[in-house]
């Protein structure tokens, strides 16, 4: 901070309140408004520029506001105002505005000290391109970045971004043009709020989602605590359960572990959601922690002790892998390939872990990659990248692992699912057809948003799901060391390095975690602390199939530490398998078209499907509903939004009165609809264009 703002500070700092965000130096929002107020302009200026050097952007734009109610044109001006917005907010349709200004006089020798500066940098042809980008019109974006890349010096550091970005230009050209068949949408304000909410951790089977915010807390506990450099809340970490009966959320619950004077933010949680994974930078570099969940609370946040995990450099993310055997994280140490890499350690077999191993160069590039996450077959890899496969900002990417022990090459995951804007954090459920990321973009609640994305091609194959709940007698609290030790039965192996424990999670006694196909397991139910096995069972999975689940219940006597197995439920030694694959509809409307009969045509054949699933044993099913209207208007509808919704409602409507009407199914079929979407192209007169606008008018229908 400049020694002239911090001498103009203390002759106003008597009598004024601290009421906001602090500086290290005891600079507050309240202190750099009076300056807005009684200083001239060649002094804001200067201030302006240091707080800008310095980090407080909030405190910046609180100076360059006043300034350009002293000159509304001054290239300069609107140059510091679009940056500061792109940066602080990320407001791209507001900062754009103000850049269009700018570019109109620049300067490759612009001086931002200087009170005689009226022109701008040539930075504002990269930061409009930005704009630009991060609102999908990739052809203006690239006319910027190249025109910055022509102009400016070449000593400029943000020329091999600027080429950087021209390549995702064209990732994003095409992948826009080439759109992935998925639902996506924006989980909704039970969730997200105008505050940034993000990095997502969804458990196995879909039914809790913890994830970080910086909203503010109840009763004002953390209103001094926002970042001088952005103006947002400290980091905390929530926790929403969905009720399975109406797929909505719970409204969400802070972690008691969480602090008003500190950030902790979200990396992953274990399988039996007994331990999560915490960011921290509690050191002054970014750190890994972790803390378990005993005695009904989750306690003290402890680093992780995993040699060279944790360095003097930035650790932002960590994945266990759900077999704990390897530890995959990232860090910007030197020896990698640029910015940000993916690391991972190995548990050898006297317990201790491996030297940290780049993945190599066909996921880490010279940029940056990040938010590792690795799926129940411990053989598929999701992260994030900002690099030139990106189509801007950080994109997903998905490798899988070789049968040489290496990863494929990194495949975008593309659009919708990744955008032009910073789309990170992607968690799914134990199959793989459901996950949750990170995104900003347009629709949302805040700067960022959560989001949920229905597939049917990124799903884990050739896997086996050991699912099951311990319920107990009298529902006393399940005891922390019951655990079922899962023991893969096979000749000439160590049978003891392919035992794992699984515990139930405490909440409600769920238990699951992935096998092998084509072998025999035998599970032994146990109290961890006296080592006291209280029943065992074996069985076999299937060999022909590309996903199957094995379903058990037990009900736990605490007192008599026994196992008690009620007289309906098959014998201990029998194959208990069961399996039902996911039954997929969807139909095209014609313009204006919303209603289906379900006793006609393909969708009579999905309701049949889902009938002989109920008559061939399975007890419940949920049909997830999923319209789209495209932006063709409708003046019989007064709005593509009512179209859309009649849509979902219609055929909600159609398959409970089908399955209502059927004694056999009453009660067993519940229907929910996920989206009623309006997209695809602006309407640009050209109603007969049905190639372009027909594959946004649809109903969707998938089960599960």
């Amino acid at each position: 901070m400049s020694n002239r703002f911090i001498l103009l500070l203390f002759a106003v700092i008597i009598g004024v309140n601290v009421f906001a965000q602090e500086t290290e130096d005891g600079i507050t929002e309240e202190l750099v408004r009076q300056i807005a107020e009684t200083e001239n302009e060649a002094t804001l200026v200067k201030e302006a520029s240091a707080f800008m050097q310095e980090g407080y952007l909030y405190f910046s734009e609180i100076l360059v506001d006043k300034l350009l109610e002293y000159n509304a044109e001054s290239p300069n001006y609107n140059y510091r105002k679009g940056f500061l917005m792109l940066k602080i907010r990320k407001d791209y349709d507001g900062a754009k505005k103000y850049l269009e200004k700018a570019i109109v006089d620049v300067d490759p020798n612009y001086d931002a000290y200087s009170p005689r500066e009226k022109r701008a940098p040539t930075d504002a042809f990269y930061h409009l391109g930005q704009c630009y980008h991060l609102d999908e019109d990739v052809t203006k974006a690239h006319e910027m970045y190249s025109k910055f890349i022509e102009i400016s010096k070449s000593s400029s550091e943000l020329i091999p971004v600027a080429k950087m970005n021209l390549q995702q230009c064209n990732v994003a050209r095409y992948a826009l043009s080439n759109p992935k068949d998925i639902f996506l949408k924006n989980i909704g304000p039970a969730i997200n709020t105008v505050d940034p909410e993000y990095s997502p951790v969804i458990s196995l089977d879909g039914g809790s989602l913890y994830f970080t915010s910086r909203r503010p807390w109840p009763k004002n506990e953390t209103e001094k605590l926002r970042d001088p450099a952005i103006n947002q809340y400290p980091e905390d970490i929530y926790v929403s359960y969905l009720n399975f009966e109406d797929s909505t959320w719970t409204a969400p619950e802070k972690l008691d572990f969480c602090q008003p004077v500190r950030n902790e933010a979200t990396i992953a949680i274990s399988s039996d959601e007994r331990k999560i994974y915490v960011y921290m930078d509690s050191t002054g570099y970014g750190d890994i922690y972790f803390t378990d969940f005993y005695h009904a609370k989750f306690n003290t946040i402890e680093a992780m002790s995993i040699p060279k995990l944790n360095t003097q450099y930035w650790e932002t993310h960590s994945m266990m892998t759900h077999d704990q055997k390897s530890l995959y994280f990232v860090s910007d140490r030197p020896g990698g390939y640029g910015g940000r890499d993916i690391y991972v350690v190995h548990r050898q077999e006297n317990g201790s872990w491996s030297e940290p191993m780049n993945l190599g160069p066909k996921i880490n590039g010279p940029f940056d990659e990040d938010s590792p996450f690795i799926s129940i077959d411990n053989k598929t890899l999701y992260y994030a990248t900002n690099g030139e496969k990106s189509m801007g900002g950080f994109d997903i990417m998905r490798s899988d692992l070789q049968s040489d022990g290496n990863w494929s090459e990194g495949m975008n995951l593309g659009y919708p699912i990744n955008s032009t804007n910073d789309d990170a954090f992607y968690t799914t459920t134990i199959d793989g057809r459901r996950g949750y990321m990170t995104s900003f973009r347009e629709g949302g609640y805040g700067e960022k948003d959560i989001y949920e994305i229905y597939n049917d091609y990124l799903g884990v194959k050739d896997l086996a799901v050991l699912k099951g709940i311990v319920k107990t007698v009298d529902d006393k609290p399940i005891p922390e060391d019951f655990a079922i030790n899962v023991k893969l039965v096979c000749v000439d192996c160590d049978e003891s390095a392919n035992n794992k424990l699984v515990y139930p999670r405490l909440r409600d006694g769920i238990f699951m975690t992935g096998l092998e196909p084509c072998k025999t397991y035998r599970l032994e139910y146990k109290n961890v602390t006296d080592e006291l096995e209280l029943g065992n069972e074996s069985f076999t999975t299937l060999c022909d199939t590309a996903y199957q689940e094995i379903y058990k219940e037990l009900l736990l006597d605490v007192d008599k530490k026994m196992l008690i197995f009620p007289e309906d439920t098959l014998e201990l030694d029998t194959v208990s398998v069961t399996s039902y694959p996911n039954l997929e509809f969807i139909h095209y409307f014609a313009y204006n078209k919303n209603k289906l009969n379900v006793k006609r045509g393909k969708l009579k054949q999905f309701v049949k499907d889902i009938e002989g699933q109920l008559d061939g044993g399975r007890e419940k099913i949920t049909i997830n509903v999923y319209s789209s209207a495209s932006n063709v208007p409708t003046k019989t509808y007064d709005t593509n939004e009512k179209l859309t919704k009649l849509r979902a409602e219609n055929m909600k409507y159609d398959l409970i009165q089908h399955f209502e009407n059927n004694d056999q199914y009453k009660g067993r079929v519940n229907v929910v609809i996920v989206t009623a979407l309006v997209q695809g192209p602006d309407y640009t007169g050209d109603y007969r264009d049905k190639e372009k606008y027909f594959p946004y008018q649809y109903v969707g229908l998938k089960t599960e």
